[in-house]
């Protein structure tokens, strides 16, 4: 029986017989794609790169270029698209709007800043110029320019000023006087010279505060020839719309020297302290007290 077996698988082998695999089905195509437009069988179209959605040709107003691009949005889509375009822009201009309002507080603050700041620059660089004969020697101070002319008469400054190139200074001092009143004895002619000195000076520097100062007392001049003499320093001050400052409020007897003719280093600090205040103040200084 073995035996039989055997033999009987030999020759099948040899013969090349196969094992039967069962009857044949041939498959059936079961998947039907639809036009998503007018839902019928959809042999050849066009499929939305967006949504992914196949629609006729003519269903879905397909152009031949762009078909044939490769690239595709069906009408939804592209509407879709287009109101997430009108959104973003919205968004866009409200926030140039918002940006815009934002730079123009900026551009406020800005312009408040450089103001105050061209303001304290002006203050701190503001320069005084005083111009005088050889009371005003030893004064000084912070932004403060001194031409001192010894021996100096009313019409040989007026000279100078006309003459040289003294810059550009916000507010202008002149002390002058001393040596005129020991000169003449008649105090219209000071006057006269004083006035003509401070015409010209306005015309030199007309954009300055000008300021007249008054003459200080001294052991050789009698006082009340000094506290005439400023009386009519006043009134030139206040017929050209100068201001007129009397250094005699602020200069004690102890602030002259032993020959009673100068000023010493202390008064020569008040002197300064005097002019320093008519520069920052623009000349709105009368007396030690104000």
């Amino acid at each position: 029986m073995l035996l039989c077996a055997a033999a009987l698988a030999i020759v099948l082998v040899i013969g090349g017989v196969e094992q039967n695999t069962g009857p044949v089905v041939e498959a059936e195509n079961i998947l039907q794609l639809l036009c998503s437009v007018c839902e019928r069988n959809l042999k050849s179209g066009t499929q939305c790169d967006t949504c992914g959605l196949c629609f006729h040709n003519s269903c879905g107003n397909v152009r031949a270029q762009m078909a044939e691009s490769g690239k595709w949005s069906c009408e939804r889509c592209r509407w879709g698209r287009l109101r997430q375009l009108k959104k973003k822009l919205e968004n866009a201009m409200k926030q140039i709007e918002e940006l815009k309002r934002k730079n123009s507080a900026l551009e406020d603050q800005l312009r408040g800043a450089v103001a105050r700041d061209d303001t304290e620059q002006r203050q701190q660089d503001a320069e005084c110029l005083v111009l005088g004969d050889s009371i005003i020697r030893n004064v000084e101070a912070e932004h403060m320019r001194v031409q001192c002319f010894p021996g100096i008469r009313t019409e040989q400054l007026q000279r100078v000023i006309d003459n040289r190139d003294l810059g550009a200074s916000d507010t202008v001092a002149i002390h002058v006087g001393t040596n005129d009143l020991r000169r003449t004895g008649n105090l219209d002619y000071v006057m006269g010279d004083v006035y003509a000195l401070v015409k010209k000076a306005k015309t030199k520097f007309p954009q300055a505060t000008l300021v007249l100062s008054g003459v200080l007392r001294r052991r050789d001049v009698w006082w009340r020839r000094v506290g005439a003499l400023n009386v009519r320093y006043d009134w030139v001050a206040r017929s050209l719309g100068v201001t007129f400052v009397d250094p005699n409020s602020w200069i004690e007897d102890w602030d002259f020297g032993k020959d009673r003719l100068y000023i010493n280093s202390s008064g020569a600090r008040k002197l300064s302290q005097l002019y320093s205040r008519v520069c920052d103040f623009g000349g709105r200084v009368q007396n030690r007290n104000e």
